[in-house]
């Protein structure tokens, strides 16, 4: 319905009977405007009608007007002042009488703004509707009055102000349905006609979210989200409030999205890209006070309303409706002071999947900007006046996030906000990660090193032999680097095995149902990302266990592209969030990537565009005199010589061909041995000869050449000098292929 054609708005009002839709309402609004239309001068000036013209208005419901203007009303100055203001005359010219009505509302807010900080616009419009009902609907929220206006007369470059949008939509139906009688009940019915064609088409077909809706008692309520539904917090960004004023206040003539981000720039000449265009998101998708058509910004109506008075009031049902957590603030204080130790708790308690206080100070901090708590100096957070008043607007109960569900999707943009590893002692942390282990202190300082160097970029792989130890170094690391920071290792350190099969991204950040398709199925990367991002001074962990058993460059391509340009990560591509699940977050910069890689027929080759982000470290030099547990295992002191001898002598013949083993194999020789040593009939050359057979000989293989069959001749060596007969023939055999068809396996 294109109600800016007058053909279609007068099929609209002709199918509107307001005694219809809402005699009561109507009624009500009768008597109110005859009893102003008898009360003389004197009458007018009294404190009780004048009470009753501005807090017991029936033109609409109270709605969002939250100032209280009671010291003004107490004044009998102001009261005489606004009765004698109201008995003059109005001019017979349109012209005339519109400046006319503009001074009068101008001199009431200059008048009222000596009673109170703010402007009381709701009460302001149903002041002047009950006296000049023939020039004022009941739309006396502004931001529904823009839209309406807008729907009605289309967008203008220059935008009509709060009284210019009353004035002008009555004009609009005079034009249309001719001029009312003069009788309160034709001008009642009259004024209620925009209220009624807002209800039943301008508020349905709004872009905008619906946080609060109109109904036909002319009546203003709050539209909650369910709490599965809700932002999980709000972006961390300095000089919120003034931030968002001027941003709304650059964009009024609209300008480009690069324009915006040069604008933000030199708001925040410390933030990052990503940081500058999630403050765009903040803009657009979660205080709505800017829009995007055909790739340049403007105010929303919300934003115009904003930009008037810089009123918080005009976006704090956004934040009541469409973030987790805030109702419950605003009922635990309803009846006083909290301590804010226990509104972070409670918050923690709505979403479990706040671990830190992070997000919960963050949030605690907006309502703060928006005049709805104030500190009471004693570590007590207390409701102030509006938010009082926000408060008694919940009349539903505030739900908590169900544990199933748990998660962290706000994202703070404050570059303030970063990790610093430069207070991590390294000689503790090193000797924690190799007790008890086989790695040198200069390898687990060069993983440190070599991760931390970069701003953004954490990435190291560890690459060589399988069974060296790569994995349980990087989570041995991982744990001691939480340590520093007093963090749970289970929270902060990921492993993840990479499959076989991994064409895309959708293993790591999760992917929708294609059977419902309005079900995102989350992963855990995905989980621990957003957590990360939550908590941008905390340090995160994931191990990428085997990284190359599928193509690195195709998985984890989006991972590459994000740590070196620093451009958003995405997750999806449903919209700014879907199912819960953001589309994309600025990429984290306080997590470490290490992913292990073993190079055999199974694997992948790692491509120059991962190894150009990558510090690498390779684990094929094995010292068996490393190894701290050779005493762990019940064997005597001639056999333990026996293992090492053995073992030293077949890795020294194997390395060269890279064809040696790792500790895994060494626990798992030693293992075997303290075993089959309580069995009856025990020989230890046969229990020794069967366990190099199955767990050194398999990996043998190779082609023709020189250092091949000198690695063939040195194995046979060393197993024919410690006696193990099986393995010396089935080496031999090895090599007799060699020699035969120009290459050997030992699975043939």
């Amino acid at each position: 319905m294109d109600l800016s054609n007058d053909q279609q708005l007068a099929e609209v009002l002709a199918k509107i009977d307001p005694m219809e839709v809402n005699a009561g309402w109507v009624n009500n609004i009768v008597n109110f405007l005859d009893y102003v239309r008898a009360a003389d001068l004197d009458t007018r000036k009294t404190h009780e009608f004048q009470r009753r013209l501005w807090e017991d208005n029936p033109v609409s419901g109270i709605g969002m007007g939250t100032v209280d203007i009671s010291a003004a009303l107490d004044d009998p100055e102001f009261c005489s002042w606004m009765a004698e203001e109201s008995f003059k005359l109005l001019p017979e010219s349109p012209d005339a009488r519109k400046a006319f009505l503009q001074n009068f509302f101008n001199q009431i807010v200059e008048k009222l703004k000596q009673y109170s900080r703010r402007v009381p616009w709701m009460k302001i419009f149903r002041a002047l509707a009950a006296l000049y009902p023939r020039y004022f609907t009941t739309i006396t929220y502004r931001r529904m009055a823009f839209e309406c206006h807008r729907a009605w007369f289309g967008k203008r470059r220059k935008k009509p102000g709060p009284l210019a949008c009353q004035l002008d939509m009555m004009a609009k139906l005079d034009q249309i349905l001719g001029p009312a009688e003069d009788s309160t009940e034709a001008l009642a019915i009259r004024m209620t006609l925009p209220w009624m064609v807002y209800e039943a088409h301008v508020q349905v077909e709004s872009a905008e979210p619906e946080v609060e809706s109109a109904n036909s008692q002319g009546d203003i309520e709050l539209r909650p989200l369910p709490a599965l539904q809700r932002r999980k917090g709000l972006n961390s960004v300095r000089n919120g409030l003034a931030m968002l004023a001027s941003a709304v206040s650059f964009v009024v003539d609209g300008v480009t999205r690069e324009e915006l981000i040069d604008f933000l720039r030199g708001e925040f000449p410390d933030y990052s890209d990503a940081s500058l265009r999630t403050v765009v998101s903040l803009l657009k998708n979660e205080f709505y006070v800017v829009q995007e058509e055909g790739g340049v910004f403007t105010p929303t109506s919300r934003g115009e309303s904003y930009l008037l008075d810089n009123d918080p009031s005009e976006l704090v049902p956004l934040l009541i409706t469409r973030t987790l957590g805030v109702d419950h603030l605003f009922i635990r204080m309803k009846n006083g002071p909290v301590q804010v130790s226990e509104l972070l708790d409670l918050l923690q308690s709505v979403n479990p999947g706040w671990k830190s206080q992070f997000a919960p100070r963050a949030l605690l901090k907006w309502m703060r900007d928006f005049e709805l708590v104030e500190d009471c100096r004693d570590g007590n957070y207390a409701l102030t006046e509006s938010g009082r008043f926000w408060a008694n607007q919940i009349d539903w109960e505030p739900e908590f996030l169900p544990k199933e569900s748990v998660s962290e999707d706000v994202l703070p943009v404050d570059d303030a906000a970063k990790l610093d590893m430069r207070g991590v002692n390294q000689e503790r942390m090193i000797a924690s990660t190799i007790d008890g282990l086989a790695f040198s202190p200069r390898l687990v300082s060069q993983l440190h090193v070599g991760l931390w160097a970069n701003p953004r970029r954490h990435f190291a792989i560890l690459a060589g032999l399988s069974g060296s130890g790569k994995t349980l170094l990087a989570q041995r690391y991982g744990q001691a680097v939480m340590a520093q920071f007093a963090l749970p290792a289970e929270d902060h350190v990921l492993v993840m095995a990479v499959q076989p099969g991994w064409y895309d991204p959708s293993p790591l950040f999760g992917y929708i149902n294609p059977l419902q398709r309005d079900h995102y199925v989350r992963s855990p990367l995905l989980d621990f990302l957003l957590k990360a991002v939550n908590r941008p001074d905390q340090p995160f962990m994931v191990i990428l266990d085997e990284m190359n058993l599928s193509h690195p460059e195709q998985y984890f391509s989006p991972v590459l592209s994000a740590m070196e340009s620093g451009e958003d990560l995405c997750l999806h591509n449903e919209g700014d969030s879907f199912d819960g699940v953001p589309g994309q977050i600025p990429f984290p910069a306080n997590v470490a990537i290490i992913g292990t890689v073993n190079m055999d027929e199974t694997t992948h080759g790692i491509s120059d565009k991962v190894l150009d982000r990558a510090f690498t470290l390779e684990f094929w030099d094995i010292s068996l005199d490393d190894y701290p547990r050779w005493g762990s295992f019940g064997l005597d002191a001639e056999e333990l010589t026996t293992v090492q001898a053995c073992l030293a002598g077949l890795l020294d013949a194997l390395a060269p061909e890279r064809l040696h083993f790792g500790w895994r194999t060494v626990e798992d020789v030693l293992s075997y041995l303290s075993l089959a040593r309580q069995a009856s009939g025990f020989s230890f050359v046969d229990s020794l000869d069967d366990v190099v057979y199955a767990r050194v000989l398999p990996k043998l293989r190779g082609t023709e050449s020189e250092r091949l069959r000198m690695a063939m001749d040195e194995t046979i060596k060393i197993l024919d000098q410690h006696g193990l007969e099986r393995s010396v023939n089935k080496v031999k055999s090895l090599k007799s292929d060699l020699a035969d068809i120009g290459m050997m396996r030992f699975w043939r």
